[in-house]
């Protein structure tokens, strides 16, 4: 599995493969698949078949997290106080919810 270089004081809460929707003009969107690191400090997403980080969140640039659906598979969205939205799908897509709120990441209505 991929790797993250840490920050002085950053420790990793979680880490799993997952996809990312990128979104694209039109509607339409890239899906790509890599390793979410959920840490104290940030949100990273690694494109497995690159070392590049697709996302990476700061702490303090994440306003919170929705739960949404697409066919049979659990979404989260991240939501910056940019406004700008990264979804996320996958099998520890219920492990990211707790990952986030453990960081005190609040689920939004």
């Amino acid at each position: 599995m991929a790797n993250i270089q840490l920050e002085s004081g950053e420790s990793v809460f979680g880490r799993g493969m997952m996809a990312y929707w990128e979104p694209m003009l039109g509607g339409a969107c890239n899906v790509w698949r890599g390793t979410i690191f959920v840490t104290n400090q940030r949100v990273c997403f690694q494109i497995s078949w690159t070392t590049h980080m697709e996302v990476e969140l700061r702490r303090s640039e994440i306003i919170g997290f929705t739960v949404g659906r697409h066919l049979f598979a659990t979404k989260v969205m991240i939501h910056s106080k940019s406004g700008e939205t990264y979804t996320f799908t996958g099998f520890p897509a219920k492990k990211l919810q707790s990952w986030l709120g453990s960081l005190g990441i609040p689920r939004l209505k």
